[in-house]
């Protein structure tokens, strides 16, 4: 690893490890260097390095073990980290179950995610997702660190039916927001006694204590949360994309405080209900892509000044140059806006192509699948560690 200083550090090769855990061995030739070397300078460097790399950079000695494991030093860690795109696709040449990777679109590289025995019955789909933490099935895992553990130690609670995975501020705790069905008998009573069919509940991970909130919508009597996309979580609140997809549509954004636990509505961007819409965090701020169709331009609005929101530019998939390069028809292909930048993964046969904000094709990444998916989830890797799992083993 060759550093801004000209001072190149690196992990053993594997035959040097090899040689150095034989007794007698071990240069006496004079001070171990490595011990010499700064420890701020040492930090700066691990801080901007992948999970993985620093998992290694840890077995090269104490000290940057001890570096390496500190709790100041995971949390900037996890902060300095970038935002990786995921892709969920289905091998077509060796019929496996679908997998899971992340792509980092500056780097422009794949990184596999999952390797999870308790997940291999469950469907690669990520439900929530937090502070590099993911909720599959019943599982709440850390693709970094391969550490998993089950949501709850009741496997029959509803969690299926996942809105987000959040950590609650003042305790400290991770816990998700789910809802179930009422029972039949109580969800048939008049509106004015149970005005919602439906029970919001919160459970903290790891345990089985869980609570009721606020039903958030009381007109939507007769119908299931219809909930798109991820949630964007932005200043301790839940950003929740609710929409009505047939019959008389509508989009509609609740936010939920994951702090006070409670909801309110906020004012959607003006929105024809038969388009689609994506909430996203760009920049620390909520934002919407609203497409026609998830194929061609797609306008990006920003919330500013409580629920005002802004038009701040459009982004024109190259269609020209999808026809001409890839022989793809308009409508065999779906463009998501995956980064804060304006960034833009299209899904097509086979591919998998990167396009900035300025409809420019940036990379193309061939995928052995028919149809690649943009999941609506990013991923942030973490290496902080976390109680349900180090109860858990």
């Amino acid at each position: 690893m060759l550093l801004r200083s000209g001072l190149r550090v690196g992990v053993a090769t594997h035959e040097e490890a090899g040689r150095a855990t034989v007794p007698g061995r071990r240069s006496r030739a004079g001070p171990d260097r490595l011990a010499d070397f700064p420890e701020d300078i040492l930090q700066e460097i691990l801080v901007h390095l992948p999970a993985k790399s620093v998992l290694r950079c840890r077995a090269v000695c104490r000290q940057w073990r001890r570096l390496a494991s500190d709790p100041v030093f995971l949390l900037d860690h996890h902060r300095r980290q970038p935002e990786l795109a995921l892709i969920s696709s289905y091998r077509t040449s060796t019929g496996d179950y679908p997998s899971l990777e992340a792509l980092h679109l500056r780097g422009a590289e794949f990184r596999p995610l999952f390797g999870f025995p308790e997940l291999s019955r469950f469907p690669l789909t990520v439900d929530g997702s937090c502070d590099g933490l993911f909720i599959v099935g019943h599982y709440i895992c850390n693709p970094a660190t391969r550490q998993s553990a089950t949501v709850s130690p009741n496997l029959k609670l509803p969690i299926d039916k996942l809105i987000g995975l959040f950590r609650h501020q003042p305790s400290g705790e991770y816990r998700v927001l789910y809802w179930r069905n009422l029972p039949y008998a109580l969800s048939n009573l008049p509106w004015h006694v149970m005005p919602c069919p439906h029970e919001y509940r919160v459970l903290t991970v790891g345990t089985n204590k869980s609570w009721r909130v606020d039903c958030p919508l009381m007109e939507v009597i007769a119908e299931r949360p219809a909930i798109f996309g991820a949630p964007v979580l932005l200043n301790g609140n839940l950003h929740i994309h609710w929409r009505r997809p047939s019959g008389v549509r509508y989009h509609k954004i609740l936010m939920f405080d994951t702090t006070a636990e409670t909801f309110r509505r906020m004012i959607p961007p003006a929105v024809n209900p038969h388009h689609v819409m994506h909430l996203l965090d760009m920049g620390g701020k909520l934002a919407a892509s609203i497409s026609k169709d998830d194929t061609t331009v797609m306008s990006i609005f920003i919330l500013k000044n409580g629920d005002v929101w802004a038009f701040q530019y459009q982004i024109k998939v190259p269609v020209m140059d999808l026809e001409k390069r890839f022989q793809e028809q308009q409508g065999n292909w779906w463009a998501k806006v995956v980064s804060e930048e304006g960034d833009v993964l299209v899904s097509c046969y086979g591919q998998l192509l990167h396009c900035d904000k300025g409809g420019n094709l940036v990379a193309n990444f061939k995928v052995d699948d028919e149809m690649p998916v943009v999941v609506p989830h990013r991923l942030k890797e973490s290496l902080i560690q976390h109680t349900f799992f180090l109860e858990k083993s």
